[in-house]
């Protein structure tokens, strides 16, 4: 997908994010004292978003900005601030976002620029910026491992792996890999061209990897499937969910052997709604039950990407049906993740 040439609605609705990549954060306080929305950067749209120490959360947005709130006390401050004369019909700065709590830095997928930043969570300070895949190339998602952190590609069957030295220590700037992916991941997607030859339309999207490391679990967007992938050769295996994933697959969060897939509405569609499909994984990770979707009508709003703390799921709230002005709100919301609807 080239986001230069696309319109207003497919920038949105293709490109909301997701996330997810350390292991889900343990309790680290009562739940009954976090609000249910927390506000985000008013004109700031959305995608990336990620929490680190404690309770503080970060939501990115296409226009640049890295927006750093407490989940209990809803205050908060601009990280990052926007890129300058930033024109949202041809531009896109940032999409998801992990933090690595041995060195509290903040990993962020550089969406169209084909890249990768690293900040210091705290300052906002750029420490990196690494070329993954050259301008144009839509660098969507990430997942952190104790080794190494795993980027999701849109437009390109690859993933890019940046290596971590001991206790999440940086890499230098040539040393970030592609990894070419193979298997059903690569043959699931294969249509034809205009003169009838092979191509493929490869959407990836949210990543997750298992807490040792060992397996990355990555979702097409365009086929609205999840694959098992191995982190060292790119091989991948469909995972079977029964019945089948549907809808626009984007962030995805794993917490204790479930899947939690962010699964923005259609707009297009004035009747379809946000939904996170939630998948219990099988122990080979090769099948799985979708047991239901976490749905709340009244408080989100173009789910982009989440993450867990303190037991419950946080979401970010794109809003792709609202064009954003400046004086647009955005916000967080928070789920519990036992209000399952069953399918």
């Amino acid at each position: 997908m080239s986001m230069m040439s696309i319109n207003r609605t497919r920038l949105f609705a293709a490109l909301a994010v997701a996330a997810c990549a350390l292991p889900a954060q343990a309790d680290r306080g009562g739940a009954k004292a976090f609000a249910t929305t927390v506000p985000a950067l008013t004109g700031a749209p959305p995608e990336g978003f990620t929490i680190g120490k404690g309770s503080t959360a970060y939501t990115g947005s296409v226009d640049g900005s890295i927006y750093k709130v407490d989940l209990r006390s809803g205050e908060g401050e601009i990280l990052v601030p926007a890129e300058k004369d930033f024109d949202l019909f041809t531009q896109c700065f940032k999409l998801g976002m992990r933090v690595d709590p041995r060195s509290n830095y903040l990993f962020v997928a550089g969406c169209v620029g084909g890249n990768a930043y690293v900040f210091d969570a705290d300052s906002g300070e750029e420490l990196r910026n690494y070329d993954l895949a050259g301008f144009g190339q839509v660098i969507n998602d990430l997942a952190i491992t104790r080794d190494a952190v795993y980027f999701t590609n849109f437009t390109a069957p690859f993933l890019h792996r940046l290596p971590l030295a001991k206790n999440g220590r940086l890499p230098n700037k040539d040393d970030a890999l592609p990894i070419a992916l193979s298997g059903d991941f690569l043959e699931d997607d294969q249509g034809l061209d205009a003169e009838g030859n092979p191509i493929g339309d490869y959407k990836g999207n949210g990543i997750v990897a298992t807490p040792d490391g060992r397996t990355l679990i990555v979702g097409n967007s365009n086929n609205a499937r999840i694959y098992r992938v191995d982190p060292l050769t790119g091989h991948s295996d469909q995972i079977i969910v029964t019945p089948p994933l549907q809808g626009f697959i984007d962030g995805i969060v794993l917490h204790q052997k479930k899947l939690f897939i962010m699964t923005p509405y259609n707009p297009a569609d004035p009747d379809d709604i946000d939904r996170i499909q939630v998948v219990e994984l099988d122990k080979d990770m090769l099948t799985g039950t979708l047991i239901g979707s976490i749905t709340d009508p009244d408080n989100l709003d173009g789910v982009a990407s989440g993450a867990m703390f303190g037991g419950a799921l946080y979401v970010n709230n794109a809003r792709y049906r609202t064009f954003p002005e400046p004086d647009t709100e955005y916000g967080v919301t928070r789920l519990s993740i036992k209000e399952v609807v069953p399918e």
